[in-house]
């Protein structure tokens, strides 16, 4: 069975995986013999938001030396005992493969934190930067890897820096939320975490704002912190990694007025274009998978492989996460056919949608598992999503 994207957290204002209960039961039952694996598809556990950046540095190696990770994990098994502990008597008869994502992927830089990790979640575990399971020739891998603001950087002096919408999230959480916190209603509180793309939350704003009567202008104020963050020297320094030539753009936020508006055109300009471009990329890379090039470049894999990832020419089906939609796909090869599954994820996304020519933005919930048998020499496949109210 192979599920991605619970997100399961410490109980804080971030953590909003309430399905336990579900997942248990689908853990028990999957439990009933003794040959079945589990794969968790990467955000398995909400690492990222369980932790605050004291110190200055900007080399994730060096951040996660400040981790204090029995305490989170601890934290983590508080909130979740019933849980976890379903996850160690799983581990018991049967196989958990963890592949790690963009919100975990510090357990691929610490052996203590991994080792310690495994420990935690129970006897058979095993943990993955990706996995190819050459009995039934899938290839599987959470996805960041292909999300040029998801994925880790390495720079020209050796560093390791943290993906840019991890560092957006620490600083907007640091100076910007405590204040939206005291002033939304808390039927929404975690909708604001889950706005997806990211970069909608100030239209998501503007429309609570006028939709429960705020007087404090959100969009303003978020507008204002992406400004900040943008002239932050961690943005400017992955910037300058990433994007040389448009570095130079950090330096037009210098006039704090003037930026506002900048930053505001810029937001809006990012927002047209994600709307127009409706390609799936994850799906794109995958047809480039297929059909062009065996491999994903080693510069989209730093902290996962030291090397280009070669993807074997055997190849049934290939298995991702992180967009949180859950899709399945066949592509038709010389041979017989490849399918593609994207898991979804098992937490509420809020996205903006058009009615009547108006900007609304939804809100959705899904969990979603994939289940792969073999009979008779051939893959059966099933893909179970539930919509939660």
């Amino acid at each position: 069975m192979y599920l991605s994207d619970l997100h399961i957290g410490n109980g804080n204002k971030k953590d909003d995986f309430k399905y336990d209960i579900e997942l248990i039961k689908i853990l028990e039952n999957l439990n009933t013999d003794s040959n079945n694996e589990l794969y968790i598809v990467g955000d398995g556990f909400e690492i990222l938001q369980s932790y605050e950046n004291n110190i200055k540095t900007n080399d994730v190696r060096d951040i996660i030396k400040s981790f204090d990770f029995q305490y989170i994990f601890n934290e983590i098994e508080e909130k979740h005992q019933n849980l976890i502990d379903a996850f160690r008597k799983f581990a018991k008869r049967n196989t958990i493969h963890y592949i790690v994502g963009n919100h975990d992927y510090y357990l691929l830089l610490d052996e203590k934190m991994k080792n310690y990790f495994k420990n935690f979640l129970g006897e058979n575990v095993e943990v993955h930067p990706y996995y190819y399971d050459e009995t039934w020739e899938l290839f599987i891998i959470h996805g960041n890897q292909f999300d040029p603001l998801n994925r880790l950087t390495l720079t020209k002096n050796g560093k390791i820096l943290p993906p840019y919408g991890e560092l957006m999230e620490k600083f907007i959480s640091k100076y910007f939320d405590n204040e939206i916190l005291t002033v939304l209603p808390d039927e929404i509180l975690m909708d604001y975490d889950n706005i997806e793309p990211k970069m909608d939350i100030f239209l998501w704003l503007e429309e609570i704002r006028n939709k429960y009567s705020i007087r404090l202008d959100l969009e303003y104020k978020w507008i204002d912190m992406f400004v900040k963050f943008v002239r932050s020297k961690e943005s400017k320094e992955w910037l300058k990694e990433n994007y040389p030539f448009i570095h130079f753009l950090s330096y037009l936020f210098v006039n704090k007025i003037g930026g506002i508006k900048i930053g505001e055109s810029i937001v809006r300009t990012i927002n047209y274009f994600r709307g127009a471009k409706k390609t799936n990329y994850l799906l794109k890379n995958v047809k480039k998978i297929l059909y062009e090039s065996r491999y994903i470049p080693k510069k989209y894999c730093v902290g996962y492989s030291d090397n280009d990832i070669i993807i074997p020419s055997k190849l049934q089906g290939i298995i991702m996460g992180h967009i949180h939609i859950p899709s399945y796909e066949i592509f038709p090869n010389n041979i017989g056919e490849t399918f593609y599954c994207n898991l979804g994820s098992w937490k509420h996304t809020v996205r903006k949608t058009s009615v009547k020519n108006k900007t609304k933005f939804l809100k959705r919930t899904q969990i979603s598992y994939f289940i792969v048998k073999e009979s008779n020499k051939s893959l059966n496949t099933q893909f179970i999503i539930k919509d939660m109210i």
